[in-house]
């Protein structure tokens, strides 16, 4: 369960602390900003000066303590052997510890030769956000950003196509794209008759093709249960797409109707249905055949279904058959038969217990987590999504029970106006995390539900030893804001008495712990509710301990004190 938390916790950091440099954010198609790092070597790498002389720039964040990051390389590096002419491969760390030793260390103890810098502070993470590392990104020969990738890239061939989509002469203007470009199928793919045979209702004539680019893997005509119709190509391969299409020409108040059923693996695997490029139904778990309709605008319209593999199942797979456009009352009915849920302007997971204290989990400085500390044992939640979502697949988490994840639909409470989840602490269980997720459109939404003070350390402990230092920071009832203010001084220093910069410290009562960093001069100072507050010493620099045994408390009002640690 710990690891869960911590996971969890990571995709949440992820999800929360974007929305505070939107405005600052580099944006798909449009100019990254220019700017120069200094490598390991001691040259400058600037974006615009290596746009002089390459067709495109690879930028990549990573931090030398993370494993995904690590695997990547090796096929970077036989990309950049291939490639360093004509790309130019700056490598950067977002990780401040990183010194200039340590990435040398790294460099030569993976055998990489591209440019490895130090970012010098967070704006690369910030502008690119860049909360999850690795991260992927090209910019093109106009200074345009045209590729964001995240996750570790295993494997040269797709660093080859990444780099070959913007070089040639051919490359006249900026492409974006939202993941990176596939390779070609040469395998042999159904004839359009075949497969628009086995997806049309008695009677249709709708017109199916397979990708034109085959890029994506076909759908076969299949027949289950005495039905014809089509399902996905088996393969073995992981992380990749299958498609089929059509073009489809509307009256007004035309309606296409379809038949899917599937046993998907949750979490890994999906069906979507596209309408001119915007998802409009998405299938993940199990579902049984039931017809759903989708209403078409007069005109011509691309349909597409894209089933998307993360891991493979020989079982289960997506079958879809008796694909139709209906007209006149007939689509009128069927759409009017479509199940109706509420929806909101945001999802969200809120605790309705008014005995519940909210707060959130602050990381680099933002909000990155809400939090309720319920000072019992249950916790009623109340859970809304947008407009756009579709309950039957969003999925609901409860990491205290075994059971799968639920569907949000099941969760609609008695009148029909909202979705209600009871969620139920035992002593033992000390905090747990609520999940909703949603694939399509894409939303995380995660929330930290605690019994009491020791499980909200338990979270802080959890995560500082994954490299998180958080901070819980309870919202201000009126009793809190009208209490006096203190301040406490800590001078955290050396067996030499030499002040230790970098140094963070826990500053805890009994509900809750604030994080706080030394500065340069060692010195840490604390504005805050007069309290005898808990120092625990969560991280030290490189090249400093400190007994395990360490305690101290500050004074209940204004005080001054000094934690001593050890130079090694």
């Amino acid at each position: 369960m710990r690891k869960l938390f911590c996971l969890l916790l990571a995709l949440a950091l992820l999800c929360a602390a974007l929305p505070a440099f939107a405005a600052e954010t580099a944006e798909l198609g449009k100019p990254f900003q220019d700017f120069t790092v200094t490598t390991i070597d001691g040259e400058e790498f600037t974006l615009s000066k290596a746009l002089e002389t390459h067709e495109a720039v690879y930028v990549n964040l990573f931090a030398t303590w993370c494993p995904p990051c690590e695997m990547e390389f090796p096929f970077l590096q036989e990309a950049y052997e291939e490639y360093s002419d004509r790309v130019a491969v700056i490598v950067i760390s977002i990780e401040d510890n990183d010194s200039v030793e340590k990435l040398a260390e790294y460099r030569e103890s993976h055998s990489l030769t591209m440019p490895i810098a130090p970012a010098g502070d967070d704006w690369i993470a910030r502008y690119t956000e860049a909360y999850a590392i690795p991260v992927s990104m090209m910019i093109d020969r106009f200074g345009n950003l045209t590729l964001r990738h995240e996750g570790a890239v295993t494997d040269a061939d797709a660093f080859r196509r990444m780099f070959e989509t913007f070089l040639g002469e051919s490359y006249t203007e900026t492409k974006t794209y939202q993941e990176i470009p596939k390779a070609t199928l040469t395998m042999e793919f159904p004839s359009d008759e075949a497969l628009s045979a086995a997806l049309n209702a008695e009677g249709s004539a709708i017109a199916f093709t397979s990708d034109p680019l085959h890029q994506d893997y076909p759908f076969l005509p299949a027949e289950q249960d005495g039905q014809t119709g089509v399902s996905p190509f088996n393969t073995d391969q992981r992380g990749v797409d299958f498609s089929c299409r059509a073009e489809i020409t509307a009256q007004a108040g035309d309606a296409l109707t379809f038949e899917v059923s599937c046993d998907l693996i949750l979490g890994s695997n999906s069906l979507f249905v596209e309408v001119d490029g915007e998802i409009m139904k998405y299938y993940m778990g199990r579902q049984d055949g039931r017809a759903w309709t989708i209403a078409l605008p007069e005109g011509e319209h691309e349909v597409r279904f894209v089933y998307e593999q993360w891991e493979p199942q020989e079982t289960g797979k997506p079958f879809l058959t008796r694909a139709r456009l209906l007209s006149g009352e007939e689509a009128e009915a069927a759409l009017a038969a479509l199940p109706v849920y509420p929806a909101f302007e945001t999802a969200d997971i809120v605790v309705s217990n008014e005995a519940a204290k909210r707060g959130y989990f602050e990381y680099m400085g933002a909000p990155a987590l809400v939090g309720y500390v319920l000072n019992g044992g249950a916790a009623d939640l109340e859970l809304t999504v947008p407009a756009d979502a579709d309950p039957e697949n969003v999925f609901f988490l409860d990491t205290t029970r075994p059971d799968d994840f639920m569907r949000l639909s099941d969760l609609l409470t008695e009148d029909g106006a909202g979705y209600h989840y009871r969620m139920q602490l035992e002593p033992e269980a000390g905090s747990a995390y609520a999940v909703m997720q949603c694939l399509y459109p894409r939303f995380t939404v995660q929330l930290a539900v605690m019994q009491d003070a020791d499980a909200v350390q338990q979270v802080i402990d959890e995560n500082a030893q994954q490299g998180y230092a958080l901070t819980w920071v309870p919202e201000p009832d009126q009793e809190t804001e009208e209490e006096t203010e203190a301040t406490y001084t800590v001078y955290v220093v050396d067996q030499n008495g030499s002040p230790v910069p970098g140094a963070m410290i826990n500053f805890c009562t009994d509900e809750s712990c604030q994080f706080f960093q030394s500065d340069d001069s060692g010195v840490i100072t604390f504005t805050g509710a007069p309290y005898a507050y808990h120092l625990q010493i969560l991280k030290l620099p490189e090249g400093y301990s400190f007994d395990p045994d360490f305690e101290a408390y500050t004074e209940p009002h204004t005080s001054e004190l000094t934690v001593t640690v050890k130079k090694d």
